[in-house]
Order: structure tokens, then sequence, then C-alpha cells
């Protein structure tokens, strides 16, 4: 179609003229030497009313549908540019996503599902070109709004830590624990949380107990901390590895094929001794928190139980609430209703107690009011030592699985204030005891996944391997270290293969470079 209008001709070929420069000048953003292999899926989104013609070369044509709207000169040269790069590129199978179109055809096409189409690209390196040029012509307006990489993904899968089978505490099959078999799903659900975030060096974790070894799952993330006793820097542990096995259930690194995994694998670790052996004073509790806060702790875990809870104490909880630390505290092991210890007590603590394998209030955890929710505290398999692993049961236990998982919260939400954290945590319980509140397990059991989708974050991207919200180097090395043919029969998941062909290989790192952040 022509346009007499002057004016309209003008705007059309300077128009014109920007989309082909863009064309010109669009590149990948890396160059990438790959091997031809299996085709990859990439997603388009057309704009309201656009109609689909194939040629007899196998191009594909995207123009605005003309009982719709009168075509312009803009129109055909988008979809002549936009048909050029596609079969240039190799694209083939153009077709609607959804092959069943929805039943309720109007609400899908308020949601724009009825404009979703895939199309096939011969390899990594020209899918990454497409989606390069075709979203800059997307930026001009035209047939396209949107194309992106199909990711892939999977079933979460467990770590490959070879302790991992002890926590049930992390991943409840049902497995027989001193005796008493636990019943499946009865974890805080933290495997699919890892799909998004396993945690990040920006966020310290505040461990105010005994002392924190340095254990081999976490030694290289200790930060400087305090023994306030004794006034200096001895940060061993002195009640029984009771502080390194807190540390080991809230941080230990997973998939490092070394033990066990903790709740979060990346934050940095704060120790805080407020104990002179395994017992201690208020006030030293007190000065621990203040030091934390003064030294940059963005979460405090306080595995501690005290009976009186001091005006000084409470006045300490109440500096670090105003100063944005969210500070989480074991309810108790007096087995007693009623009777939630301090810090736990205090209002601006999360108040957690223990649950069993069963997804039932461990009987020597105290209950209360106060209680804002559960986790498992019951028969826990962590860090003792510098490198060993042992059991222990107590709310001393469930605490950190819920600072672990603010810790999570934290890496994707860095912005995340005390008040939020406690109401995300509590409306996202599992519920195990009565319906609703109940003094025993608060508001439920730790769900670690819903905790940290309630807060919206942006979805990962696919080559963001190890979870640190980046697709750096680390990411590179990963996939370099799994290069190859997957295990047999492709049962396991395979880290970098992002294409799912059971294979690392040049299209996974074609794949990696098109998320690439550096």
């Amino acid at each position: 179609m022509h346009s007499s209008d002057p004016k309209t001709m003008n705007s059309a070929a300077s128009i014109s003229t920007c989309i082909a420069i863009g064309l010109l000048a669009a590149s990948p953003t890396m160059a990438i030497d790959v091997e031809a292999g299996d085709p990859v899926r990439v997603i388009v989104r057309t704009a309201p009313d656009v109609r689909i013609h194939e040629d007899r070369d196998g191009g594909f044509w995207l123009v605005p549908d003309p009982a719709s709207k009168r075509l312009t000169t803009v129109d055909l040269v988008s979809s002549r540019l936009l048909r050029d790069q596609l079969f240039e590129a190799g694209a083939s199978g153009l077709r609607p996503l959804f092959a069943t179109p929805a039943l309720n055809r109007e609400l899908a096409a308020t949601h724009r599902l009825d404009r979703y189409f895939v199309l096939e690209l011969p390899d990594a390196a020209s899918a990454a070109a497409t989606i390069d040029v075709v979203a800059d012509l997307a930026s001009f307006g035209g047939p396209v709004e949107a194309i992106e990489l199909d990711a892939t993904g999977g079933v979460a899968s467990p770590p490959n830590d070879p302790w991992f089978g002890f926590q049930y505490g992390m991943s409840n099959i049902g497995q027989n624990v001193a005796g008493q078999d636990g019943i499946v799903g009865a974890d805080v659900n933290v495997l699919p949380a890892w799909d998004w975030t396993i945690g990040s060096e920006d966020v310290v974790v505040a461990v105010l107990d005994a002392g924190v070894d340095p254990h081999i799952e976490f030694g290289d993330r200790l930060v400087p901390g305090w023994n306030v006793p004794d006034a200096n820097d001895q940060l061993d542990d002195e009640c029984g590895s009771h502080g390194t096995h807190v540390a080991g259930i809230l941080g230990a690194r997973g998939d490092n094929d070394e033990g066990v995994a903790g709740v979060a694998w990346r934050p940095r670790i704060m120790p805080v001794v407020v104990t002179d052996g395994c017992t201690g004073l208020e006030s030293w509790v007190a000065e621990g928190i203040v030091w934390a806060v003064d030294h940059g702790a963005d979460i405090i875990n306080m595995s501690l139980q005290y009976s009186v809870g001091t005006e000084a104490l409470a006045d300490a909880v109440s500096y670090a609430h105003a100063a944005g630390v969210v500070q989480i505290a074991a309810a108790g092991n007096s087995g007693q209703a009623d009777d939630v210890q301090a810090p736990a007590r205090f209002p601006e603590t999360i108040a957690v107690a223990a649950t069993d394998n069963r997804d039932r209030h461990w009987s020597s955890s105290s209950s209360g009011p106060e209680i804002d929710l559960a986790a498992p505290g019951w028969r826990i398999y962590s860090c003792i030592g510098s490198s060993s692993y042992g059991y222990k049961s107590g709310t001393s236990m469930a605490a950190p699985f819920v600072a672990g998982a603010v810790a999570l919260m934290k890496s994707v939400a860095p912005e995340l204030d005390p008040d939020t954290a406690r109401v995300m945590l509590m409306i996202n319980a599992e519920d195990v005891e009565a319906v609703g509140f109940d003094q025993l397990t608060g508001t439920g059991r730790l769900d670690v996944e819903a905790s940290v989708l309630a807060l919206d974050p942006p979805a990962p991207r696919p080559g963001d391997l190890n979870r640190d919200g980046r697709v750096d180097g680390e990411d590179f090395g990963i996939m370099l270290t799994g290069w190859g043919p997957c295990p047999t029969d492709c049962e396991a998941i395979c880290v970098g293969d992002l294409n799912g062909d059971c294979r690392i290989d040049g299209l996974d790192l074609g794949l990696l470079f098109v998320d690439w952040t550096g």
C-alpha cells in the first residue's frame, strides 16, 4: 500500500531507516563458537491483531490484520525486516504457544495468551543473534512486542552433599530417624527455593552463641566477631559445638560434595560469643546484640533462652529492630505452656518453636502466645567441630532454619525489614497443629519457598547456575566442571545443561552467554 501524504511517507522512511540501521548494527552479546545441535526454542509475543503468513521460501510474514487497521509503509518495512532476519537465522516451526486455546478466550486475550508463539532456531548462536536483533526491532514498534528464550528447568533435586539424606528438616522423604519414620513433606520446603536463590555474600548473619568453630562448610565465610565475656576476638565454640551446629543449619555450603547443606549457602557468618561455656548473663546478650548491629549484621540468630528478660535486654532488642535488623530467637526448651523464654518473647523478635519429623510439636519446646512459627528442631544433623557432623535437638536448632530462610529472603529483597519478614514467614507457614494460629507452633511450620516467592522476586536467569543474581565467571566455571555427557540415563539434574539434551556442550555455553551480565 502507498500513501499520498508526504508527511506520512517521510515519517515512514525515517522510521524504516532507523529500523534498518538497528538491524545492521545489532549483534550477539558475545561471539559464540558452538557446534550444531538440537534446535533452541524461542518465544515471541506479537502485537495485537497480527496475522502470520508463510511464503513459498519458508519465510514468515507478520503483518497487521487489514480488517483492523490500514497498512502503512512502516508496517510493511517492519514485517520485511523481521521476515528476513528469521529466514536468515534459519527459524522454523512458528506456531501458537498454546496448542489448545484457553477455554475463556476473553480472559486469555486480556492476559495476552492469544499472542504467544514459539519458533525454533538451529542452535544457541542463531537464537542469541535473533533475540538481539528482533528485540531491537521491537523497540521501534511493529509486529513483535517481545522475544525471549524458552527457559529450561525441572524437578528440584537435592544437592550432592553425602549426608543430605540425614537432613529430614531440609527434605523429608519419610526417612527413619532414631526409630521414628517421618512423614513425607514434613520439612521446610527449601529445595524449590534454591531454584531462585542460594543466598548472597552481601548478607551477614550474626550468630549470638557460645562461639563458632571455622568448619569446612563455612569457615571461609566467617567475618570478624567479638567475645563479649572475655572482651577479645577469641571465637572458638565453648559449648559442645552448639554455635557451630547452629551456623551449619543456617549456612553450610550446599552442593559441594561435602557433608551437609544449610538453608542458605552463601551468607557471611559473624560469630558473637555471649556465654562463658554454655551459660551467661542477659547483659552479655544485650551487649552482643548492639555489637552485631553496629558492625554490620543484617540478621541475628539467638539460639538462647533466659527466664527473666531484663529491661536492658529488651531495650537492646528494640535497638536492633529500629536499626532494621531481623532477629530470630529460640522459644526455649522448658516444655511448658505459656513459658516462651527471652529474648524470643519480646515482640521485636521472631519466636521459633520446634517440630519433629512428623510435623508434630516437639514435647520439650516451650509454648505460648508469643510463638510466631515453628521449624524442625528434633534430631537435626549439622556441623560439629571443624570437620565433623552430628545430631542435636532443641529450639536452638529450629531458630537457624528461620534465620537461613530470612537470609534467602534478604538476597532477593535486600531492603526487607523486620516487620515484613515476620509477616511473610507467618502467613506462608504450613499449618501443622490446629487450623490457624496455635500456641504450640504459631501459624505453622516454616515454608522457605513460599516465604521467598511472597516477596515477588524476578525469575532467575537460566544461566545463573549458582543463583547469586549474576551470570559471570563463576557460572562459566560451573559449566566447564560438568562439561560432557550428563550422568547415565540423565537421572540426575545436570547443572549447566541449559537446553535439556543431557549434555553440557557448546549449545549450553551459547545459552549461558545469552544471559551474561559479567
